[in-house]
């Protein structure tokens, strides 16, 4: 049986996954907020952890969009 994950862990891999469908996607907090339907500090907690983890980067603005390390080919995912 598989247990649905805690809600912080499903949303950080859903804007995980927007990212990686849109490598282009460049974001405030407020844009993630909205987009996704989470409170401000959630949205800013998950990018927050995204850029630990390397796989965001922070633009001087206060945007972020997917780290230049992601946009090699092996990192981009496949469509069926």
């Amino acid at each position: 049986m598989i247990a649905p994950g805690d809600p912080i862990e499903q949303d950080a891999l859903r804007v995980r996954h927007e990212f990686l469908d849109m490598p282009g996607l460049t974001v405030s907090v407020p844009q993630v907020a909205r987009l996704f339907g989470l409170r401000s500090e959630h949205a800013c907690a998950i990018l927050e952890t995204l850029e630990r983890e390397h796989f965001l980067a922070q633009t001087p603005n206060g945007a972020y969009h997917l780290a230049p390390s992601h946009f090699e080919p092996s990192h981009r995912p496949t469509r069926s």
